[in-house]
């Protein structure tokens, strides 16, 4: 019933259409206007708390080892709630991307919703070298509602990786549901917060 709810809300959205039902989790993408890259959306209820799905992502030393393509990982500095991080993600086949982000959270003690963005950055982290491809565009947003003995996830990303838009619209649209379905993976096998 959530998922149909969901869905409904998402076909509501301006400018969202469905590409893809993955894991339980609905895929939508859209237009960006000026680029040809798209803006990917995931939804889904997870049985997972809001509180349970917040220590998955906010343990970021522990993402690479159950992220896709994400395989190091380095705090730059820790704010509280407010980090900038380094990531080296594994792109088969083609030369491997890095990118700096800042990452915040934020919590709604009235409703309980959760909040975490991310965007890339060039003022802080290492420098740029020849082993990897900089991703200088990342925008990412993870939105935790509470609901109905679990939580109602929506993540929307877009990112210019510095491939054919087809190709990093076609990678996003199949890697996105896959982040979302690690992340409630090892909420629920983690013991609670």
């Amino acid at each position: 019933m959530a998922l149909c709810l969901l869905a409904s809300r998402a076909k509501a959205d301006d400018g969202w259409r469905r590409v893809d039902v993955e894991h339980g989790i609905v895929v939508e993408a859209r237009d960006v206007p000026g680029s040809p890259l798209h803006e990917v959306r995931a939804a889904v209820h997870a049985d997972a708390t809001p509180a349970a799905l917040l220590a998955v992502l906010w343990r970021h030393e522990e993402q690479p080892q159950f992220m896709p393509h994400l395989k190091h990982l380095d705090v730059i500095r820790d704010a509280g709630d407010e980090r900038v991080l380094y990531e080296q993600l594994d792109v088969p086949l083609l030369k491997d991307r890095d990118v700096v982000l800042r990452v915040r959270r934020a919590t709604d003690p009235t409703t309980g919703t959760i909040d975490l963005t991310s965007a890339a950055i060039s003022d802080e982290g290492p420098p740029e070298t020849s082993r990897f491809v900089r991703v200088h565009t990342s925008a990412g947003h993870w939105h935790l509602v509470p609901a109905a003995g679990g939580t109602d996830i929506t993540y929307t990303i877009r990112s210019d990786v510095g491939l054919p838009a087809w190709l990093v619209n076609r990678a996003q649209r199949e890697t996105v549901p896959d982040a979302v379905h690690a992340v409630i993976e090892r909420a629920r096998a983690a013991p609670p917060p």
